[in-house]
């Protein structure tokens, strides 16, 4: 397995899912918190970052786990 390529397409989804919050998550943010001042909003950064390893993390370990499922199922396909 190649896993700098599994390793980048976490990366590249965090970074997608970065912008997107970026750009989308002020709208509803704004909905959900109704003051919206910015001392307050920081507060909720770190949730934020955290949600952004985390979408990277279950990307990574998806592929994984998908890719060592197909490789036992090849493997039992072929010693039937």
């Amino acid at each position: 397995m190649d896993y700098l390529k599994i390793i980048s397409y976490g990366v590249i989804s965090s970074i997608i899912f970065f912008f997107l919050t970026q750009n989308f998550g002020s709208w509803i943010g704004t909905f959900m918190f109704s003051s919206g001042n910015p001392y307050e909003v920081s507060y909720h950064m770190f949730t934020r970052m955290a949600l952004i390893a985390l979408s990277g993390i279950i990307i990574t370990c998806t592929i994984i786990i998908v890719k060592k499922l197909n490789e036992i199922n090849e493997l039992l396909k072929n010693h039937k």
